[in-house]
């Protein structure tokens, strides 16, 4: 967002400036007392909620047509103002993610069903981890990787390469391997193959490799990459969740793998698989509606082309 109309190194003084500022408020952040920041998220969110107001509409319709109810229902605006609520205390716990995923960690993170992960890995294929954008999910994965297992993870490269550079240096702190590649498909193979764990977030608008399947009600545009991968590599889908209790401690649970199912040809196949993984999240999501990411447009219309489930209307 820096390059329009500045020159090299305009750019490259106000990446290291910003680098600066957010190394600093990390580390400021780290400082906090739990309970203080815990005070400052829900500050912070309620401020989002009440005041910048900023996609407050796109939030409250966007649960409004998943549970079949008005905008301006009172479930609907309780969950909308618990969203924001949420948003606030992940900004703080982002900032202080290096702390929670160490020091912190037994303190901070329930695991619960790990044994589903340890007897997929047993399969030696590795395994697929299908997982969303649901309470903290850095955490998540930096938790695991902290407990021993060889995480991989793909990330979206950002802009500002110096805050890139922060950002990823904070995840991996915990031994998470993150991936910038857009073709990462060689690093995932290997990791699997040396029976490790790959995340796989299944819940944003994809806006390629994708297939529209059922979610909420709705279709949605959706990766089929782990399904593909699933079928190629033989390695087992575990569902893994995590969410945050009132005390503002998290969950991280293991579910039992979803088996890969053959449904005709593998076009087909991965078609069938992904909306069982669609559906999977979606159970995760409706036990903690509040702490999933409705701020992000998933839903958009399908092409009339689109490879969708039997039945769904274009």
């Amino acid at each position: 967002m820096f390059s329009v109309g500045l020159p090299g190194t305009m750019i490259r003084s106000i990446q290291v400036v910003s680098e600066a500022f957010f190394r600093g408020a990390l580390a400021l952040a780290r400082r906090i007392p739990s309970p203080l920041a815990a005070r400052l998220g829900h500050g912070v969110g309620l401020l989002w909620y009440h005041v910048l107001r900023y996609r407050r509409g796109l939030v409250a319709e966007n649960l409004a047509a998943a549970y079949g109810l008005s905008p301006r229902d009172g479930e609907i605006r309780r969950l909308s103002r618990a969203n924001f609520i949420h948003y606030g205390h992940l900004f703080m716990e982002m900032l202080r993610l290096r702390k929670l995923a160490g020091d912190e960690l037994e303190r901070t993170v329930t695991f619960v069903g790990l044994e589903n992960l340890d007897t997929a890995l047993a399969r030696g294929r590795g395994a697929l981890i299908l997982t969303a954008h649901l309470g903290n999910f850095d955490l998540q994965a930096m938790a695991v990787a902290r407990r021993g297992y060889q995480v991989l993870i793909v990330s979206k490269p950002l802009r500002n390469k110096a805050l890139e550079r922060l950002w990823m240096d904070e995840r991996a702190s915990s031994g998470l391997r993150i991936s910038l590649h857009r073709n990462a498909l060689r690093e995932i193979f290997r990791a699997l193959a040396h029976g490790g764990v790959v995340g796989f977030v299944l819940d944003q608008h994809a806006r390629t490799d994708a297939v529209w399947v059922t979610f909420f009600g709705r279709p949605a545009a959706t990766l089929r990459s782990l399904a593909v991968i699933a079928q190629r590599t033989g390695a087992p889908v575990v569902p893994m969740f995590t969410w945050r209790l009132p005390d503002g401690t998290h969950v991280i649970e293991a579910q039992p793998a979803v088996e890969t199912e053959t449904a005709g040809d593998s076009d087909a196949s991965a078609l069938h698989n992904t909306a069982r993984y669609s559906a999977v999240v979606e159970a995760a999501v409706r036990a903690h509606p509040e702490q999933w990411t409705w701020i992000h447009r998933r839903w958009k219309r399908p092409p009339a082309a689109a490879p969708r489930e039997s039945g769904e209307q274009p």
